[in-house]
């Protein structure tokens, strides 16, 4: 946790909280202390308890500014949301309908038109709605945040005017804060004029009149995060079968999260070099399926290419880039037998569903998939509490890491003693 990492990075609230807080009862928190719903640009929050509100408030959370209902007990601070978009919830789901986008809950009639069953898996994108918060943080270079001020840029390369500005004039808290993410993600943190516009690391942003700058090797890093957790979920869900895995995939923060043109590239992009990077490792993944990209392919992800494996029992993995819908009937020998793994668009900071809470059944990748499987029970930890390690019922084995050796290791609460190798 951060507070590990550096005490000066915490409020006093939050050091209070974390005190003696074990790891796995800290992700728990990431999961439990979501608002129900969280949507749009102002924040706008439907809380457990039924309050309802938006705006700025939010980000006093764990803060000496901090009000009753929006406090460091009851929901999490945007430090944590951002922690939050790295985790995954995945079981398996029975399916009602074809999950299209305006599907709203209507039972299918005709159920040799769908699968009956499929691992769901929900996968979160970038979060670049607010600026100096969560993702924009490390992605986007703007003249206002990336500051001396603000705990950015090289100690090593300033002027001794600099300097002497970075150390008086910037909080402690945000230089650790800065420096615990340059080594997360393995890059400097940059000042706005050490950057401009190449069309190649650096590019651009959509808002009209912007002056940001798009980090297009963030992007890549933060987009590999998720990408190996469902590569590597769906091989070993199809594994623990003997079957091969169709998984099908959906674009995450490419909708309304979407800021640059270049996502959608750098999207297919890192997926070509994650599957490539992993490609021995997913013998028992059959079909990676895009659907609903405004790109026809990117690199060797083409409608009907193979990316070959000589350890892969059907000689490597059949691409598919055309639209579909998450629950269609996979059809044809080659496909009718392979175990369904449909990802989602998930928020990190609300329950599975999230719009679906809000009566919203229709329009998003969160709500479609709510009103087509039963994940707001399954993954909900309210309901189901089978998974929730902080209650009663709870149960100790039910999270677990994805690693790239021995795919995913299933943990017994004694975390600190994971090893995973690269």
């Amino acid at each position: 946790m951060f507070c590990k990492q550096g005490p000066s990075i915490c409020s006093s609230k939050e050091k209070q909280l974390y005190a003696n807080m074990p790891l796995n009862y800290f992700i728990q928190r990431l999961l439990t202390k979501r608002c129900v719903s969280f949507v749009g640009r102002m924040d706008a929050y439907l809380l457990l308890s039924g309050e309802t509100g938006a705006g700025d408030a939010y980000s006093n959370i764990g803060s000496d500014k901090e009000k009753e209902p929006l406090t460091l007990q009851n929901c999490l601070s945007y430090d944590e949301v951002k922690l939050s978009a790295f985790l995954s919830i995945s079981s398996y789901s029975e399916l009602i309908n074809n999950g299209n986008r305006r599907n709203r809950g209507v039972i299918e009639t005709d159920y040799n038109n769908i699968e009956r069953e499929a691992v769901v898996v929900g996968l979160i994108g970038a979060r670049f709605q607010r600026p100096f918060v969560m993702d924009y943080q490390d992605i986007v270079i703007s003249h206002q945040q990336n500051t001396i001020e603000r705990g950015y840029g090289q100690p090593k390369t300033f002027t001794l005017w600099n300097s002497i500005k970075f150390h008086l004039f910037s909080k402690r808290s945000l230089r650790e804060k800065r420096k615990l993410w340059e080594q997360f993600y393995e890059e400097p943190t940059l000042l706005y004029h050490q950057v401009s516009r190449d069309n190649k690391r650096f590019g651009d942003v959509f808002r009209p009149g912007s002056q940001e700058i798009f980090d297009n090797v963030a992007m890549k890093k933060r987009y590999s995060l998720s990408f190996d957790t469902l590569l590597m979920e769906a091989q070993s869900r199809a594994a623990s079968e003997n079957r091969q895995a169709y998984v099908h995939i959906v674009g995450i923060g490419l909708g309304t999260w979407r800021i640059a043109p270049q996502q959608t590239q750098i999207f297919l992009e890192t997926f070509e070099q994650r599957v490539k990077h992993l490609l021995t490792k997913l013998n028992n993944i059959g079909v990676l399926h895009f659907a609903w990209f405004d790109l026809d392919g990117w690199g060797e992800l083409r409608h009907d290419s193979i990316i070959s494996s000589k350890s892969h029992a059907l000689g490597g993995i059949r691409i598919r880039i055309e639209n579909r819908n998450p629950a269609d009937k996979l059809k044809g020998t080659k496909f009718e037998n392979m175990l369904l793994v449909i990802s989602y668009a998930w928020d990190g900071n609300a329950l599975p569903g999230n719009e679906f809470w809000l009566k919203h059944l229709s329009g998003s990748s969160d709500s479609a998939t709510a009103s087509s499987t039963i994940i707001t029970e399954v993954h909900n930890p309210f309901i189901n509490t089978q998974w929730n390690e902080t209650s009663p019922q709870g149960s100790q084995y039910q999270l677990h890491w994805c690693c790239t050796q021995k795919n995913v290791i299933r943990t017994n609460g004694g975390m600190e003693k994971l090893q995973c190798a690269e």
